[in-house]
C-alpha cells in the first residue's frame, strides 16, 4: 500500500493568503461554536477516564480539515483543526491529531496555521500533527491499517461532509478498530431529501437512503442528534459505545433513543408533505429547508 502524501513545512511556507472558501456560509460560525462545545465536553470526559486507566494518547482525526482560519462576511473564526488544537493543549493531555485535506493549497494554509508554538515547550509539526494531502476515502483506511486494533484508545473522528452523505462505511472501519473512539458528523438533511426527490421525479420511485438510514448504519451503541438549523437543516450526530454519554440539551442535542431524538430524526427524514400525511393534520406553515424544493 503506497504511503500517504503528507504536507511538509516547505509546502506550508508557500500557502496563499486566506480567502473566503465557497463552502463557508452564515451557519458555519455557529457550527464551529457547537463543535467546540461538543469537543470540549468530550475531552473533559476522556481526560477523566485516561487518568484512571493507562491508555494511548487521545486521538483527534479530522476527515475534512479545511484551512484552519475561516472567514464569512468579514467575521473571522477558527475551524475545527485549530479548535481541537486549542482545547487539547489546554487540557494538557497527550494527544495525536490527524488531518485529511485533499486540496494542496488548502492543506498548505492549514499547515501554516496549525504548526505554530502552542507553549514554550510545544510546537506541533508534520510528525505530531500530520496533514495528509489526500481524500480521507483513501487516506483513512490506510492510516487505520497502520494503526491496527487499539481497544483502549479514546478520541474522536470528525466528519464534516457539508452537502455530501455521512461516510458511514469508513466510520464503521474506525469503529471496528477503535471501539472507544467516538464518531461525530455534521451534515445537511435537506441534501438527502433533495437527492431522493430528484430521483423520485426521474424514476417514479427511489431507493436512495434517508438521513436516518445512515445514522442507524453506524455501528455504535448510542447516538446523540442535534435539532436542525437553517434552510439546509444542518445537524450534528455523535455516536458512542458509552451508554451513559450525557446529552447536551441546552444546545439542542438529544439521545436518538429518546422521544425528543426520534422527533428530530422524523423531522430530518420526512418532507413537510410526509409530516402532514403522518399526522393527518395540516401544518400552519412550510419549512423552507424541506424537500418542497426538491
Amino acid at each position: 500500500m503506497p504511503a500517504p502524501t503528507r504536507t511538509s513545512k516547505e509546502h506550508a511556507h508557500v500557502a496563499k493568503p486566506a480567502t473566503r472558501d465557497s463552502w463557508i456560509s452564515a451557519e458555519t460560525e455557529r457550527k464551529e461554536a457547537d463543535f467546540r462545545g461538543v469537543l470540549d465536553m468530550h475531552i473533559t470526559i476522556c481526560k477523566a477516564l485516561m487518568k484512571r486507566h493507562r491508555t494511548r494518547p487521545y486521538l483527534y482525526a479530522d476527515l475534512y480539515a479545511g484551512p484552519g482560519h475561516l472567514e464569512f462576511d468579514g467575521r473571522r473564526f477558527l475551524g475545527s483543526p485549530l479548535i481541537a488544537q486549542e482545547l487539547l493543549t489546554r487540557a494538557a493531555i497527550p494527544y495525536e491529531a490527524v488531518h485529511f485535506e485533499k486540496d494542496p493549497e488548502v492543506a498548505a494554509r492549514l499547515a501554516e496555521a496549525l504548526w505554530q508554538p502552542t507553549s514554550l515547550l510545544d510546537t506541533p509539526d508534520a510528525e505530531t500533527s500530520p496533514i495528509f494531502t489526500e481524500a480521507f476515502e483513501t487516506g483513512l483506511p490506510r492510516w487505520l491499517a497502520q494503526a491496527d486494533h487499539q481497544p483502549d484508545r479514546y478520541g474522536l473522528v470528525y466528519s464534516d461532509p457539508i452537502r455530501d452523505e455521512i461516510p458511514y462505511e469508513l466510520l464503521n472501519q474506525a469503529a471496528a478498530l477503535l471501539p472507544r473512539v467516538d464518531l461525530l458528523s455534521y451534515v445537511s438533511a435537506t441534501q438527502y431529501k433533495r437527492r431522493r426527490g430528484q430521483d423520485l421525479k426521474r424514476n417514479g420511485s427511489t431507493e436512495l437512503p434517508l438521513l436516518g438510514d445512515h445514522v442507524r448504519a453506524v455501528d455504535k451503541r448510542i447516538a446523540l442528534i442535534r435539532k436542525p438549523l437553517g434552510a439546509w437543516q444542518w445537524t450534528f450526530v455523535l455516536w458512542s459505545n458509552w451508554v451513559d454519554m450525557p446529552a447536551w440539551t441546552n444546545r439542542g442535542f438529544h439521545r436518538l433513543d429518546s422521544p425528543e431524538g426520534q422527533q428530530i430524526l422524523d423531522r430530518l427524514n420526512l418532507t413537510e408533505r410526509q409530516h402532514r400525511e403522518k399526522a393527518n393534520t395540516p401544518l400552519p406553515f412550510l419549512s423552507s429547508g424541506d424537500e418542497s424544493a426538491a
